[in-house]
């Protein structure tokens, strides 16, 4: 769902609201001013990630901000990296995923040279 074209990840964003009973309310908790919770508290932990995963893509669908997401550069990695930067540079989903390939990349450089 994550990483589908626009039109594919309106279809998974429909498809996940449908499947779930939404109980929208306005909230706010932890010092976290006013924010839309869209399930109950009480629900099944998957099923609230899935609904709040699903109400910021449509978010992401909306400004057609989908080239955001994408997949860690890391070789050995498969998390999903968002790229909030400005120039739409960041290609890893953590600072230990980045700082492991710049460390490998200075090695492969010192051994070459």
């Amino acid at each position: 769902m994550l990483l589908a074209p626009r039109d594919q990840m309106v279809a998974h964003v429909n498809s996940a609201l449908a499947a779930v009973t939404l109980a929208p309310r306005l909230t706010r908790h932890n010092g976290a001013d006013w924010h839309l919770h869209a399930v109950a508290d009480d629900r099944p932990l998957p099923e609230r990630i899935l609904i709040e995963t699903t109400m910021a893509l449509i978010d992401v669908i909306r400004a057609e901000e989908g080239s955001r997401i994408t997949v860690c550069a890391d070789a050995d990695c498969a998390a999903i990296a968002l790229d909030l930067s400005r120039n739409r540079s960041k290609r890893y989903c953590s600072t230990t995923c980045a700082n492991r390939n710049a460390v490998a990349a200075y090695r492969a450089r010192q051994a070459a040279g």
